[in-house]
């Protein structure tokens, strides 16, 4: 029922402009599972429809279960917000942090020996719980594979993705809270019991690529190109990378490997009259792009080397069809099929950043055809 319902709300989408895409039905199979089947038996009391609690009520009712969140709502004066209607939207949505995630969240912390100190942080919590707390109420079955377009109380977006876990398939939020209770449903929202404090990111695109082992080809051709000081022009921006494993299948093992490939002799790599920079600046797509907030359809993007992306997103998404050929698969009848686009690489998209999202890729990502490695150097 879910999977039908999903493709009746998708069609209407369709019908309004810039409405996230659908990223491919299969994901919506996977929620269905998640929500049905898959979901992990909970300890919190359970009403039936005609005994509605609100999500401040909820919380009351199970305020030992919960009681270290409890105390910091509490602190933050947010369990008022909790107990009524939402004049600026439908009502709410709380991702809802264990006792044991609260605990967990201060172990890796160093700011904070223990919960009392956390509690004493007032500014902090105050931040941290509205973070938890979406402007509007959101049933799973609204998740995309993506970001929400609803904010968080304190401005901020959430990303949502669905994961394989053995034989059972999990939503993750800002890819590492597990939904391990979802769709609890209240009088002004929905509650989601989840398996880690959510926190905010701390870096931006630039950074974070800086900060990456698997990366590293890309993050030194960035770094070499100077796109750091125009992005400081820029609150918003995606990056679009490859893992250094795509660039050694094309036969670049590091840097050098890629100077000789693409760089522009004789000029400076941060000049952009340099093939070099323009490389670079290809990976930066202007504004926050997370996938579900791709256009539906065939699209042109603008990135920092001023040469637009295409991007066909449809039930699938493909990057720059028909700039090259990356591969040729046989299916099981003899049918050849050219491979002449690139795509996200599903489990390494949407990564949470201060500027916007961060997507890997599947190939090299270009203009025109990559060029050949001159052997003469060799």
């Amino acid at each position: 029922m879910i999977f039908f319902t999903k493709i009746i709300d998708r069609t209407r989408q369709l019908s309004c402009f810039q409405k996230p895409i659908l990223i491919g039905l299969i994901h919506w199979i996977i929620l269905t599972a998640v929500i049905t089947s898959c979901e992990p038996e909970s300890h919190t009391t359970h009403w039936n429809d005609d005994q509605l609690l609100t999500i401040r009520e909820y919380l009351d009712t199970n305020r030992n279960e919960y009681s270290k969140f409890y105390s910091l709502l509490e602190e933050a004066e947010l369990l008022i917000t909790l107990s009524a209607y939402n004049p600026y939207g439908e009502g709410y949505t709380l991702f809802l942090p264990t006792n044991e995630a609260i605990d967990r969240f201060i172990r890796e912390n160093q700011h904070y020996d223990n919960f009392l100190e956390l509690l004493k942080d007032t500014g902090f919590i105050d931040t941290l719980t509205r973070y938890h707390t979406i402007n509007e109420k959101l049933h799973t079955d609204q998740f995309p594979f993506g970001a929400l377009t609803d904010k968080t109380l304190s401005g901020d977006r959430l990303t949502t993705a669905f994961y394989a876990n053995g034989d059972n398939q999990v939503i993750k939020v800002n890819n590492a809270a597990q939904i391990i209770h979802s769709n609890l449903k209240m009088t002004n929202g929905y509650v989601h019991v989840i398996s880690d404090v959510l926190q905010q990111a701390e870096f931006s695109g630039y950074e974070w690529l800086q900060q990456q082992d698997d990366y590293s080809i890309l993050a030194q051709a960035m770094e070499l190109s100077g796109v750091k000081e125009r992005l400081l022009w820029w609150d918003k921006y995606t990056i679009l990378a490859e893992h250094d494993s795509i660039y050694h299948r094309n036969g670049i093992n590091n840097i050098e490997d890629l100077i000789n490939r693409v760089a522009t002799p004789g000029i400076p790599y941060s000049d952009r009259a340099n093939s070099f920079y323009q490389f670079a600046a290809y990976h930066i797509l202007f504004g926050e792009l997370y996938l579900n907030d791709l256009d539906w359809g065939k699209q042109e993007y603008w990135t920092l080397g001023n040469e637009p992306i295409i991007i066909d997103a449809k039930l699938d998404i493909y990057i720059n069809p028909g700039v090259d050929t990356y591969g040729i698969t046989i299916s099981e009848s003899g049918d050849t099929s050219v491979i002449d686009y690139i795509r996200p690489v599903w489990e390494d998209c949407n990564i949470l950043t201060i500027t916007g999202p961060f997507h890997s890729i599947s190939d090299v990502l270009v203009t025109e055809p990559l060029p050949e490695a001159d052997l003469s150097m060799d």
